[in-house]
């Protein structure tokens, strides 16, 4: 029975750990100020947005992403171009 468990866990933790891919971070306005609800994050890999409340912002891509090189964009202008690995840190400036 112990190990009946201790497997259902290791496969539960397993599946969420293979979705959770995506990039997070802070963005910042040009002049150094932490954005807070007046931009989106977007990127190439999906129609998802993400708007930063206190400079930090998620998004949640999903598991397809994992290995990915995807562009992230900041109120629809290229940022920057990045591998998604797990949760990937993007911090972005607004220009």
């Amino acid at each position: 029975m112990k190990t009946i468990v201790c497997t259902a866990l290791f496969i539960a933790a397993s599946a969420t750990a293979a979705a959770a891919c995506g990039i997070q971070g802070t963005a910042y306005t040009a002049g150094g100020s932490k954005i807070d609800g007046t931009s989106a994050v977007s990127t190439s890999w999906n129609s998802k947005k993400a708007y930063p409340k206190n400079g930090r912002y998620r998004l949640d891509l999903g598991n397809g992403v994992c290995g990915q090189k995807i562009t992230v964009y900041l109120d629809g202008r290229a940022s920057r171009e990045v591998r998604v690995d797990g949760w990937t840190e993007v911090n972005l400036v607004r220009k």
